[in-house]
């Protein structure tokens, strides 16, 4: 009888035992849970209304820079810490910078009054660890410069790097993108996708889309024509994040589009047109005038 009475012991101590074990674990578990917060899925910013649905040709007029920001007191090597512009050329619409490492936009304008002009390719990142607007994205897009020297030839001084016209009439720009009917080999081959066009020959670089008159020397003796650009009759090839291919024409960085800017005109307000192929074709004959 006694030795009955000590198994049941024996046995109701290891349940007593093994049941004060498992509330420790759960209690372990509650705690951990709690002291690690879920982060929460940010939520993205509304997307405009979309505006373009077929493949066709479009005008942008005095899209918005970053206006808060001035180069006023800034060495010209500075970025100016100019609020990167998105654009989608597929959808007809600013995309907010939150979306910025997705494939919603096709165009971004960064830099010195948003006058550097990127595509939407995710894998862009310099030697310095400097990395493009978008990385990240699934975006695998790319930019073509235009440069047509029978065109060109009309106004621009290849050997000086000048104008010898000025203002640049816009005719000229419009002839220069109706010139294109396809999407040049070319582009097709030489695509930048690691890179950014910028003015032309400017701080080192090489053909741009605008001049740059940085001392006012075109126009001497007139403060009112220093630090203007001019925007030149170079169309560029864009590869929109989703594959397809449009042609752009940027007409100018300043409200309300002048043909013959000013320091006295507002500056960045950006106005472009472009034709976008939604089908993945290269012949922009297919599009009505």
């Amino acid at each position: 009888m006694r030795l009955k009475t000590t198994l049941n012991k024996n046995k109701a101590i290891r349940l007593l035992v093994t049941c004060s074990f498992a509330l420790f674990v759960l209690s372990l578990t509650a705690c951990a849970d709690k002291g690690e917060p879920v982060e929460p899925v940010p939520v993205l910013p509304e997307l405009p209304a979309i505006t373009v649905t077929t493949s066709g040709t479009y005008s942008v007029t005095n899209l918005p820079g970053d206006t808060t920001q001035t180069m006023a007191g800034q060495a010209v090597t500075s970025d100016g810490n100019f609020k990167t512009v998105y654009y989608s050329l597929e959808d007809g619409r600013a995309i907010p910078k939150e979306y910025a490492a997705t494939d919603k936009w096709d165009i971004a304008f960064a830099g010195i009054y948003n006058s550097s002009i990127w595509a939407n390719h995710g894998e862009i990142q310099f030697e310095d660890g400097t990395k493009g607007p978008g990385f990240g994205s699934t975006g695998r897009g790319g930019l073509y410069l235009v440069v047509d020297s029978e065109v060109d030839s009309k106004y621009y001084n290849s050997n000086t790097h000048k104008p010898n016209v000025l203002p640049i009439p816009f005719t000229y720009l419009d002839e220069a993108y109706n010139k294109i009917t396809e999407v040049p080999a070319a582009a097709q081959a030489q695509l930048l996708s690691n890179g950014y066009l910028n003015l032309d020959h400017f701080l080192g670089s090489g053909n741009g889309y605008a001049f740059y008159d940085f001392y006012g020397t075109m126009y001497p003796g007139n403060s009112k024509k220093a630090h203007v650009v001019y925007n030149m009759a170079r169309p560029i090839i864009i590869k929109t994040a989703k594959g397809n291919w449009a042609k752009i024409i940027i007409y100018s960085f300043y409200k309300n589009k002048p043909e013959d800017p000013d320091r006295d005109h507002q500056a960045p307000f950006i106005s472009f047109k472009y034709t976008i192929l939604k089908d993945k074709s290269t012949n922009f004959n297919t599009i009505a005038p």
